[in-house]
């Protein structure tokens, strides 16, 4: 009894082991190239980089989504996006939110630059019903 009890916990190690490795490594990722000043779209789960400034900027994961943009529906609360962020700033790391609630825009700073959160798409949708996250994108702009 107690070497099959050995047996199965030396198994579950090898598995829980193999199982464990770091599948979302940041060097996994390729890195979109940001035009400093110029927007562009991305995505959740996309990385991005400026080289010039050495700056990467992973978005995601989601947070939330209670913004009252619904056609047709009138609400008493605008609601808000939010979005986590991680910023690679000089070999720093740094993991902040977008919390946009105002036309749901928000600024993040790292170093003498801004990431500007200029939008968010959908920008309106159908029903109430939650939106897939794949189906998020954002317009950001880096100066």
């Amino acid at each position: 009894m107690k070497t099959c009890l050995s047996v199965t916990m030396g198994l579950c190690f090898f598995i829980f082991g193999f199982s464990g490795c770091d599948k979302n490594n940041p060097s996994d990722h390729t890195c979109n190239e940001i035009t400093q000043g110029q927007p562009f779209t991305a995505r959740l789960g996309e990385q991005w980089c400026l080289d010039q400034e050495n700056l990467k900027i992973t978005f995601g994961p989601f947070i939330e989504d209670s913004r009252c943009n619904v056609i047709g529906i009138e609400c008493v609360w605008a609601g808000r996006y939010v979005m986590a962020a991680t910023i690679i700033h000089d070999d720093a790391t740094d993991q902040d939110t977008f919390y946009a609630v105002h036309n749901w825009t928000d600024t993040l700073h790292t170093g003498n630059l801004s990431i500007f959160l200029n939008k968010v798409f959908p920008e309106s949708r159908p029903t109430t019903d939650p939106i897939d996250q794949k189906n998020y994108s954002f317009e950001v702009v880096v100066k």
